[in-house]
């Protein structure tokens, strides 16, 4: 009777619970650090509460694991990379180490909770069947949100010039992936157990994609296609006679993307393009027809030189203003070096490449530790503005050097490998609609994870893509699945 009291015993028991909690907490987190923003208050206290949920995972993770060693070579891994990347922070002077430190857990969330999970969903169907719930209700939560801020007048929008409708969540980029990955993991587990013709089913289709049309991101067009069109194509290859189901997920999709030139993302680059279109008028009227050619034909390396001085000297003032840290930090000389000496405004004020010309000009000023670990968050912000990369893989890079970036790669890589290994070895037995819809929310979360920087180093996000590698590490290496007619009849 006392071993069954146990707390890794009560623990064993609530499984499932526990992953339905773990869901339902993240947009719950999310909204009150949206909030605690909006007033002018301290973030910590959703920060504290992020670190005890997660301490939480891993505690219990680590309590009912049979696999400890997993959880040591991990801690070996993170406090090793951590400890080489302080080393090139004081190498080149630590300016905060706290607040560095603090997004160095950041990063950590997403290998120790997918780790965590992948313990949780060894106890089975049930466990499995608790995460997928809690998604479910995540996505519904979310979707209350935003319908909530709308209505209460209260909506922040995603673009600063009014377009594009996120609800009381703080980051777009972040929230962009939650919403591709959660729609086609949540809206598939409600078709395989709630059926083509349920309410619920419909209701989280067309809310997800209501959201992502509104949300007003290049990506969630995106993950409108990538989940309509894909769960579509993998309907039919499981099962030829779901075509008119299919065909009816399809057809939702293209309606969508079909609107695309009345959604609020064609509303934004309407905007954005003319606002560029007047920044370049006033560059040209600045300029005029005086900024001296660099075509080198005929040119002596004298003449060019002289030719490129002068162009320095006439966009100095251009880029004095739109780009002013740089100037002020590396000069103008070599910050329109950088740019190619180019006057056009479309390649100097994007903020992605401008950050990754920053970070890339910060890393040739910076000892050579830094390029094996990274440099320290608080020097990419200059005068009150964050040059912090847009980008996850290039910010891993930038922050925690090649040692860093080669070990996230590698822990990503090792679950793309698992898919592949299990495709080749028995196609017909791993590729199921549950496993179709972790591939897409997969596929679109790596495209986000290339091209914005809203989940590597977001927990709010990288939550999410843990799920995501906890379900295929599940779906392939835990799950049991039925014997084949021929094998049943065999054992039989």
């Amino acid at each position: 009777m006392q071993s069954a009291n146990k707390p890794s015993d009560i623990l064993r028991r609530h499984v499932p619970t526990l992953l339905v909690c773990l869901c339902v907490v993240q947009p719950i987190m999310d909204v009150m650090s949206f909030w605690l923003t909006e007033l002018g208050a301290s973030n910590t206290p959703t920060l504290i509460l992020r670190l005890l949920v997660l301490a939480l995972t891993v505690v219990v993770g680590f309590m009912l694991s049979e696999k400890k060693r997993v959880y040591l070579i991990a801690a070996a891994v993170s406090v090793l990379i951590g400890a080489g990347h302080v080393y090139a922070c004081i190498d080149a002077g630590y300016r905060a180490p706290v607040r560095d430190l603090t997004n160095y857990i950041r990063v950590l969330q997403l290998p120790w909770t997918a780790i965590s999970l992948i313990t949780l969903l060894r106890f089975g169907e049930s466990a499995y069947e608790g995460l997928k719930k809690g998604l479910v209700c995540s996505l519904f939560l979310i979707l209350s949100v935003e319908l909530l801020a709308l209505v209460t007048g209260t909506e922040p929008h995603t673009y600063m010039d009014g377009s594009g409708y996120m609800g009381w969540f703080g980051n777009t980029n972040s929230q962009s992936s939650i919403l591709t990955m959660l729609v086609p993991m949540a809206v598939t587990w409600l078709y395989i157990k709630k059926g083509f013709n349920s309410p619920i089913f419909w209701a989280g289709l067309l809310g997800g994609f209501t959201a992502m049309y509104f949300f007003g991101t290049r990506l969630c067009f995106l993950g409108i296609a990538a989940t309509g069109l894909g769960l579509a194509l993998s309907m039919v290859i499981i099962r030829r006679s779901d075509f008119k189901r299919a065909l009816a997920f399809a057809l939702v999709s293209v309606l969508f993307i079909a609107l695309m030139p009345f959604s609020p993302m064609s509303e934004h680059q309407r905007l954005y393009e003319g606002n560029q279109a007047k920044r370049q008028d006033s560059i040209d009227k600045l300029v005029g027809d005086e900024l001296p050619s660099l075509d080198e034909a005929g040119l002596t390396d004298e003449e060019l030189e002289e030719r490129k001085a002068q162009r320095i000297e006439e966009l100095t003032p251009i880029y004095s203003f739109y780009a002013p840290d740089f100037v002020e930090m590396y000069g103008a000389k070599r910050t329109i070096e950088m740019y190619n000496y180019t006057d056009q405004i479309n390649q100097i004020t994007p903020a992605r490449p401008m950050k990754l010309k920053f970070a890339s000009l910060l890393m040739q000023d910076s000892p050579t530790s830094a390029r094996l670990f990274g440099i320290e968050l608080g020097r990419f912000t200059v005068n009150g503005t964050n040059y912090d990369v847009e980008n996850d893989l290039h910010g891993i890079y930038y922050l925690y050097g090649a040692v860093g970036l080669a070990a996230m790669l590698a822990f990503l890589l090792y679950f793309v490998y698992l898919i592949v290994v299990a495709l080749i070895k028995d196609a017909r037995k791993y590729f199921t609609l549950d496993a179709a819809a972790c591939g897409i929310a997969l596929v679109v979360c790596l495209v986000h994870v290339y091209a914005t920087a809203g989940v590597l180093r977001r927990p709010n996000a990288s939550f999410y893509l843990a799920v995501i590698l906890a379900s295929v590490y599940y779906l392939v290496r835990i799950k049991k699945y039925p014997p084949k007619q021929g094998e049943a009849d065999a054992e039989g």
